[in-house]
């Protein structure tokens, strides 16, 4: 008949990107004769994630608690990104350097903990709060003929907005004061992105001005 321990705890692990986010595009679509594509795809790649997270329960099973979590996602498929700018600037050489995606969230809610055996439980959560979210910057650098031209920058961008995350697991008291979990969860944001891009000499390729996909993740 006792309540569960209150808590405080550290986790880290692996995030995969759902979703259009995690999608990429391959060349053919990067290029239009009207000379910009708002493609949806993100183009994030599975990252890192680290969170401190802690509750005090009320009663038998449930309890009150929130999460400080943060993620970072490196961009993958810049070789296609990069080949459809090298089709559309029809130009000898385009490279491509980048940022990250970065994630800061901070979620209270509501926790659940069901006995399974005598140290070992069944936990589960659902938070609810805010994240703020930067995109990464990709800048192209354009080489015709042995001359470069002036890169083109699609800058970075940074929105605040609501997010929740909904999971469950696995804890194990090694100790009287010392347990280790195994969890998994689904986290979902849409923060509604405004880009800036830098002026073009060549205005054809990719060119995004807004980002309204949602930002989902797998941890």
């Amino acid at each position: 008949q006792e309540k569960p321990l209150s808590f405080i705890g550290l986790s880290g692990g692996v995030s995969f990107p759902t979703g259009n986010w995690g999608k990429v595009s391959n060349a053919t679509s990067l290029t239009s004769l009207e000379g910009t594509v708002n493609d949806p795809n993100g183009y994030a790649a599975p990252g890192g994630t680290g969170a401190v997270d802690g509750a005090w329960f009320f009663s038998k099973h449930f309890g009150v608690g929130g999460m400080f979590r943060y993620s970072d996602y490196n961009l993958h498929g810049m070789d296609s990104l990069s080949y459809g700018y090298e089709e559309s600037f029809d130009v000898d050489t385009t490279r491509l350097t980048h940022g990250h995606y970065k994630i800061w969230s901070i979620m209270p809610g509501l926790y659940y903990n069901l006995p399974l055996a005598k140290k070992l439980s069944l936990t589960a959560r659902a938070l609810v709060g805010i994240s703020h979210t930067s995109t990464p910057e990709i800048t192209v650098t354009i080489e015709d003929g042995g001359v470069f031209d002036t890169p083109v920058v699609q800058y970075a961008a940074s929105q605040t907005s609501f997010a929740f995350d909904v999971g469950a697991g696995l804890r194990y008291f090694i100790s009287e004061h010392l347990a280790i979990d195994l969890k998994g969860d689904y986290f979902y944001t849409k923060p509604g992105f405004a880009i800036s891009n830098s002026a073009r000499v060549n205005n054809a390729g990719r060119e995004i001005t807004a980002y309204n996909q949602p930002l989902t993740s797998i941890n």
